[in-house]
């Protein structure tokens, strides 16, 4: 792996978009949080009235014994301004990382007992680049999906983070009837959109809503696996698959592992909304027995 510059400790903008600045301690970011310097406005120039000049009176000349000149006394350094552009640490590359990736591989390890869902995201290097994680499980909520699954009827939060850990998306589903519905917003409330599965019957597949209306569309085949991610003109515009051995991994052990490849580039709110359907197509958005998502 290329060794990247480190990037000093101190405060800098936060990466998930808040207006804050976030505490970078040289290699992680941190809890520790502060609002940005104000912004000091300038002083007014004053103005003043001309005044005539007073007339100089004649004084008998004096004599000054020379003074030695006054020695200037130090000052402090000052402490450096913290930057108001936003940066993000080496080789993590902050949410653009997964934004803009061409391809990503999603690693769902098996594990016997699966109370937390957690998962990496890498690149095509193999490098981890972001996680998903599910959120807001109390302990009787993790109890009943260790002795069953009637979790899975129930709402359901997601987090899609950077590689330093900071989140940058949310997901979040109610309780399922019938069809399923998935709110995705930044980790300040603001909403992005939905996703919301077009079918009951069937294994069918998704909408990607905007402010109502409808901005992609995700065609699933779910026993082979393969998702295809098109946009309002009806234009691929990228897809999900695995290998012939992921899948028999997966059929011997439970253990998930896929690509989201890019096919062309995508504006915002597209780009974030596939993504983000992506991420949680084996989690949050897998179809039940029954086929409801």
């Amino acid at each position: 792996m290329t060794d990247h510059p480190a990037v000093p400790q101190g405060w800098y903008q936060d990466p998930s978009g808040a207006a804050a600045l976030r505490w970078w301690d040289g290699a992680h970011w941190t809890e520790h949080t502060q609002a940005p310097p104000p912004q000091v406005p300038a002083p007014a120039p004053q103005q003043y009235a001309p005044q005539a000049p007073a007339q100089q009176q004649p004084y008998p000349p004096q004599q000054y014994a020379p003074q030695a000149p006054a020695q200037q006394q130090p000052y402090p350094p000052q402490a450096p301004q913290a930057p108001v552009q936003q940066q993000f640490p080496p080789g993590g590359g902050g949410p653009e990382a997964l934004l803009s990736a061409d391809v990503l591989a999603v690693n769902q390890d098996f594990k016997w007992v699966d109370i937390s869902t957690s998962y990496s995201v890498l690149d095509r290097k193999g490098i981890e680049v972001g996680s998903v994680a599910e959120t807001g499980q109390n302990a009787a909520r993790k109890v009943m999906r260790f002795v069953s699954t009637m979790d899975r009827y129930l709402s359901r939060k997601f987090e899609i983070r950077d590689a330093a850990g900071v989140p940058f998306l949310e997901l979040s589903r109610g309780t399922k009837v019938l069809k399923a519905k998935v709110q995705v917003a930044r980790p300040d409330g603001t909403p992005v959109g939905e996703i919301l599965q077009d079918r009951v019957v069937t294994f069918g597949s998704f909408d990607l809503v905007v402010g109502g209306a409808t901005i992609g569309h995700i065609q699933a085949s779910w026993s082979a696996f393969n998702f295809t991610f098109t946009d309002h003109t009806g234009t691929e515009v990228a897809r999900i698959g695995r290998s012939l051995l992921d899948r028999v991994l997966d059929v011997a052990f439970g253990a998930d592992y896929y690509y989201y490849e890019v096919l062309r580039p995508m504006a915002e709110p597209l780009r974030s909304m596939s993504l983000a359907a992506a991420l949680t197509m084996d989690t949050l958005l897998k179809p039940d027995k029954d086929g409801d998502a």
